[in-house]
C-alpha cells in the first residue's frame, strides 16, 4: 500500500449514519461540599513565632492605636540597675551588664579587664542573687565588674588620644610653603587662617 492510497481513501465521501435521538441525563445532585482550604505550613523559629503572635494582638487600624488609652508606666527601678546588695562595693568597683554572648564576654573580659561576679567574689552576697552558674544574670545580660582604678584610666583613654592628636596637627603648618603667614600691617586685618 503506497501512501497515496491513503489519501484517496480520505478523499472518499463520508457516510451519514443514522440519526439517534440523544437525552441529557439527568445530573446527579449531591450536597455542596465546600472547597478545601489549603494552608501552607512554615517551620518558625520560637522568636518568629512570638513576633508573629505580637503582631496580631496588636490594634488592626491607626485608628485603634490613636484611640488607645496608655497608662502611666510602673514607677520603680530600671530593670538593668543594680542590685542594692551591691552599693556597699560601688566606690571600690565598676559594675557593668554584658550581653550574654561569647563575643561579648570575651571582648569585655580580655580587652576591657572585666571579671563575671559569682560566688567567689562576694560570698558575703545573699544566694538570691546568684543564678544556678553561681554569677549575677538577668535575661540576656550578665553582671562584670573591675576595679574603679581601671574604670578610671579606661574613661580617660579617649580623651588623652584626642587631646595627643590634636597637639600633634598644631605644629604640622609649620614649615609648609603653601602656609600663609600674615606679615607687617595685616596681621591686625586678619582673623585667622
Amino acid at each position: 500500500m503506497s501512501p497515496l492510497d491513503f489519501i484517496k481513501k480520505v478523499e472518499e465521501p463520508v457516510k451519514e449514519s443514522p440519526k439517534v435521538d440523544v437525552k441529557p441525563v439527568a445530573e446527579k445532585k449531591s450536597p455542596v461540599q465546600p472547597e478545601k482550604t489549603v494552608q501552607n505550613i512554615m517551620v518558625h523559629s520560637e522568636l518568629d513565632s512570638m513576633l508573629l503572635d505580637r503582631v496580631k494582638s496588636q490594634p488592626k487600624t491607626l485608628d485603634e492605636i490613636d484611640a488607645e488609652v496608655v497608662s502611666k508606666p510602673k514607677e520603680g527601678r530600671n530593670r538593668l540597675s543594680l542590685p542594692q546588695e551591691l552599693e556597699p562595693y560601688m566606690k571600690k568597683y565598676a559594675f557593668c551588664w554584658i550581653f550574654k554572648r561569647k563575643q561579648s564576654i570575651d571582648e569585655a573580659c580580655d580587652q576591657l579587664h572585666y571579671k563575671l561576679t559569682n560566688r567567689t567574689y562576694f560570698p558575703e552576697l545573699p544566694d538570691h542573687i546568684f543564678s544556678a552558674r553561681g554569677i549575677i544574670e538577668y535575661g540576656d545580660n550578665v553582671l562584670a565588674f573591675r576595679p574603679m582604678a581601671i574604670e578610671i584610666e579606661m574613661r580617660k583613654a579617649p580623651g588623652l588620644e584626642s587631646l595627643n592628636r590634636i597637639k600633634a596637627r598644631t605644629s604640622a603648618h609649620e614649615g609648609d610653603p603653601n602656609f600663609y603667614i600674615p606679615k607687617g600691617e595685616e596681621d591686625e586685618k586678619v582673623v585667622g587662617v
